[in-house]
């Protein structure tokens, strides 16, 4: 299984903490194109492997720029349910970044 380069920089940093920690807090956008299972085996195969840790999905959110509306993009669409516009600012669901650690 090919290595996520954003989740080697996570493991990467995470190996030059000075102390040891039992677990590990991450958060994961919903439109981040790796599923949970893919993020838990290359843990698993990283030198953190007996230490826990712990995935926080955040759900994708997006903004039409024509009527301002809040919606869920179903499927990846990119078009506003209410007007049918193309234009969205992606509000929330790219997120990939280290939350917290334990000790």
């Amino acid at each position: 299984m090919p290595k996520n380069p954003r989740f080697s920089a996570i493991i990467d940093h995470l190996l030059q903490q000075p102390t040891y920690f039992a677990s590990a807090h991450i958060v994961v956008g919903e439109s981040v194109l790796l599923s949970d299972e893919q993020i838990y085996a290359q843990w698993a195969e990283s030198p953190l492997a007996q230490t826990s840790l712990t995935i926080r999905r955040v759900p994708a959110e997006q903004q039409c720029m024509a009527c301002f509306e809040k919606y869920h993009p179903i499927r990846a669409e990119i078009s506003c349910p209410r007007c049918g516009s193309v234009g969205a600012k992606i509000i929330s669901g790219e997120e990939f970044f280290l939350e917290s650690i334990e000790e």
